[in-house]
């Protein structure tokens, strides 16, 4: 369980807390163990719990560059990677045709740390969320959008997606079943 402590301030100076208080309790991720701390940091700012500083956001958008797609393989023998790449860069066409599957990663990295990105929290059929929404740049192909979405699920540890909506709020912001959107930084 996470704590507040007494005194901690977030990036605007301001007081964060009272007396150490338990925040919230999250479920172990789905591979075992205990969900780790850019997790309940996550889950902290989603509920509104709290606001996260500038060095916890930094170190939320570290481990989420990082997590990628869940490396284990589906029955098939194909990670979530591989079947993302082939349907948003092969098949839809979202990237630049000569874009390879390390680019295609590197992209969802670099839109992860980017600071003109968009991050958002929410729930997706429940399951707690963070979404950063970057601009596509160089990266938009012929059917690409004007941003890369990269989403990772809290639990899983893992992203979930990374694709160009063509129409960011229709195709991702409201779609059905996405509820408790929080923006913890907007560029949009």
């Amino acid at each position: 369980m996470a704590e507040r402590q007494r005194g901690s301030r977030d990036a605007r100076g301001s007081e964060r807390g009272g007396a150490s208080v338990a925040l919230f309790r999250l479920p172990p991720p789905a591979a075992g163990g205990s969900p780790s701390r850019a997790d309940q940091l996550i889950l902290a700012a989603a509920t509104g719990a709290r606001r996260l500083s500038d060095e916890e956001l930094r170190e939320v958008l570290e481990h989420v560059a990082h997590a990628g797609f869940d490396p284990r393989p589906d029955r098939r023998g194909r990670t979530a990677a591989e079947k993302h790449f082939r349907k948003h860069v092969i098949e839809q066409r979202e990237w630049p045709e000569d874009t390879t599957f390390e680019q295609y990663l590197a992209s969802a990295r670099m839109v992860v740390l980017d600071p003109r990105s968009s991050i958002m929290t929410s729930q997706y059929y429940r399951e707690h969320q963070l979404a950063v929404i970057g601009p596509s740049g160089s990266m938009r192909g012929p059917k690409g959008g004007d941003w890369i979405v990269v989403e990772y699920r809290l639990g899983l540890g893992h992203w979930t997606t990374v694709f160009q909506p063509e129409d960011l709020q229709h195709d991702f912001i409201h779609v059905p079943r996405r509820e408790n959107v929080r923006w913890l930084r907007r560029h949009l």
